[in-house]
């Protein structure tokens, strides 16, 4: 090989790096699993198929993962859901407080089946510890979804107000860190189009689809995703930890985001070539059909949505745009 081949091979290794390589700052989420172990187990979900221990993330690691979070000045978004009910953690409140004092400018999410929520008083305290976004999901019933749907219209937190996004079937104008939403997804029914959970669970899609999908796949690109012990794994779908990048407890977080066996999965995914350990019998990403739905909460929803986009329409900007005019002097 002559040098300058050799030197073409080097510049493009360099470049297959510098594309591969995540800006620890345009990681969109972290993803953590707060706890071992869900109460449910559905027949969509790999919960309960297999023994997991029931225990909740040590304090330990908590302070760890907040503590390499801080020190990169981490400020998107938080989700204490990963393969997991977050309330099932008995210091869950305590945790999310602990994130929104030391990460003040993060968005914390969660995602909950609800069992737990029998006081929906815990839903405002969770809020007024620092929670932006819970979603609960109804799996049973119109009637779950209705008894919640009122419980939620009827809160009065101590901590102020809670936007209901059903109510308003929109986000809330003020920034993402100031939020204190409650999103309930209407999830009972059949008929949906949902994930295999990369084959732990039997396809769950009225469609046939051929594996390995031939799909880029984002997420060992822009989202960490923390087991309970600390470790960093592939994706999501990892419910066994078949795919281990590395220890957080004991590893810098930005040496884990671009670890080698990462590289090596986005390379692959970029290519669209998911012949990989546990992405080669993933089906995220094919087609959607059916999804659960929002149901609006009340009947003066639609009108409460036009009022807001009443208040945000200003005709006489737009007729003075037309018209070539100035705005009239403050």
């Amino acid at each position: 090989m002559t040098c300058a081949a050799m030197d073409d091979t080097m510049k493009k290794e360099s470049d297959d790096l510098d594309r591969l390589t995540v800006n620890i700052a345009d990681l969109e989420q972290v993803e953590i699993q707060i706890a071992s172990w869900c109460n449910r187990s559905c027949s969509f979900c790999p919960s309960g198929k297999f023994p997991v221990p029931k225990t909740g993330m040590t304090s330990e690691t908590v302070d760890r993962i907040i503590s390499e979070l801080e020190r990169i000045g981490f400020s998107r978004t938080i989700g204490l859901h990963l393969m997991c009910e977050p309330l099932m953690h008995k210091n869950i409140q305590d945790i999310v407080k602990q994130f929104r004092d030391r990460l003040p400018n993060t968005f914390i999410r969660m995602e909950s089946n609800g069992d737990a929520l029998k006081n929906m008083d815990r839903l405002g305290s969770l809020m007024d510890h620092g929670l932006n976004e819970i979603l609960i999901n109804c799996y049973d019933s119109p009637e779950q979804f209705a008894t919640f749907n009122q419980k939620i219209l009827a809160l009065d937190p101590t901590g102020g107000p809670i936007w209901y996004w059903n109510q308003w079937q929109r986000n809330p104008a003020t920034p993402k860190k100031e939020w204190r939403v409650v999103k309930l997804r209407a999830f009972y029914g059949s008929g949906y189009s949902l994930k295999n959970w990369a084959g732990h669970v039997a396809t769950q899609r009225p469609e046939t689809l051929t594996l390995p999908l031939s799909l880029d796949c984002a997420r060992p690109s822009n989202r960490l995703h923390v087991n309970y012990l600390g470790q960093v794994i592939l994706c999501n779908m990892d419910w066994k930890f078949e795919v281990v990048v590395g220890d957080l407890r004991t590893q810098k977080i930005e040496d884990l985001c671009n670890a080698p066996i990462l590289l090596d999965y986005r390379r692959h995914l970029k290519a669209k070539d998911r012949n990989m350990p546990l992405c080669r019998q993933c089906d995220s990403g094919g087609p959607t059909g059916l999804q659960p739905s929002f149901p609006a909460a009340d009947p003066w929803t639609g009108l409460r949505a036009l009022g807001l986009d009443l208040k945000r329409w200003h005709p006489w900007k737009r007729i003075r745009s037309a018209l070539g005019l100035r705005p009239p002097p403050p």
